[in-house]
């Protein structure tokens, strides 16, 4: 398998379009809820400048550290019950099912392999205790305890369905609960969760309560969307960025500015991610960007090679510009 991902091997398209209709009736529930207002997540600045609107949903910029955020957004409850009862958040059940074994071998097994790099970077060598928060199906705790990655490994999981979906997975404790509301008397070595701060609320609150279970130089590793990606930049209403579903995207400086906010030192990031290339290119071909105002990317498509497209994703992630950001940092 080649090592950088299709969109499409993760993200079938047929399945997405069914996806993006159900979501588009579940917005008729959750607009009509209250809207808050909410200052930049990261620095609290109230200085910020238009990005793009998704949904009837505006994302603004921040001026001081360009975090990008939906500034009006639905109540917390509002957005819980989105989440769990939503007909598109049932239906990516479907997804993950067709995708399962492209994801566990180009997603999974690499994270694997990075949160053993990182644990090594911060002189772990033994993991007593992982908590991995927001779940899913466990896949990743599923291999995390075939690789021995930790003596004791716990899913902390607020959701009854894929609490029970983990239920067949050996060797794991599941705790149905969110980390907020997790023992503070049961600190852990490292704490994982991947790909949901940008879908929170209230980020800070969530940070904070990772750093309050750790135990002292206990790590944290989490991955986010990048808000100053170059497919975010460029694609922007193009993107695959769903609202109200994602609320925050943060970047290398402000997520730093959040994390050390709370307490965290030796923090580090990287942008592993594996398809901003391609994602701009595939958009590219079904025209759905104007190829006259981005002759760079037109003359990639027509001169398109499988090498080329990887040799541009490696750039892309040494320059911290892709919008699969890995965040590590240290309590």
């Amino acid at each position: 398998m080649s090592k950088f991902l299709k969109i499409e091997e993760i993200r079938p398209t047929d399945l997405l379009e069914i996806r993006a209709n159900l979501y588009k009736e579940d917005l008729h529930i959750l607009n009509k809820s209250k809207k808050v207002e909410i200052d930049c997540p990261a620095c609290n600045s109230t200085k910020y400048d238009n990005f793009l609107t998704i949904f009837d949903y505006d994302f603004v910029k921040c001026s001081n550290c360009r975090t990008i955020f939906i500034q009006k957004r639905p109540t917390e409850n509002s957005l819980e019950d989105f989440h769990i009862n939503s007909k598109s958040g049932e239906f990516w059940e479907e997804i993950y099912k067709k995708t399962e074994i492209v994801r566990k071998e180009k997603i999974f097994k690499p994270r694997i392999k990075m949160v053993n790099e990182i644990l090594k970077e911060y002189g772990v060598a033994d993991c007593h205790t992982m908590l991995e928060v927001g779940c899913g199906y466990g896949w990743f705790l599923e291999l995390a305890n075939e690789s021995k990655l930790a003596n004791n490994i716990i899913a902390v999981e607020p959701s009854p369905k894929f609490c029970k979906a983990m239920k067949k997975i050996p060797g794991i404790e599941i705790v149905q609960k969110t980390i907020e509301k997790y023992p503070l008397n049961i600190p852990a070595d490292l704490i994982v969760n991947f790909e949901l701060l940008s879908q929170l609320f209230n980020p800070r609150s969530f940070l904070q309560s990772c750093y309050d279970r750790l135990t002292s130089n206990g790590v944290l590793i989490f991955s986010t969307t990048n808000g100053l990606a170059l497919d975010v930049q460029i694609l922007k209403e193009k993107h695959d960025l769903i609202a109200p579903h994602i609320l925050n995207l943060f970047n290398p400086d402000s997520i730093t500015i959040l994390l050390k906010s709370i307490g965290f030192k030796n923090i580090k990031i990287t942008t592993p991610g594996l398809y901003d290339f391609s994602s701009i290119i595939e958009k590219m071909k079904s025209n759905e960007l104007d190829k006259t105002t981005l002759p760079f990317f037109d003359f990639i498509l027509k001169n398109y090679n499988s090498e080329l497209i990887e040799d541009m994703q490696f750039l892309i992630q040494k320059h911290l510009l892709s919008s699969h950001m890995l965040v590590s940092a240290q309590k």
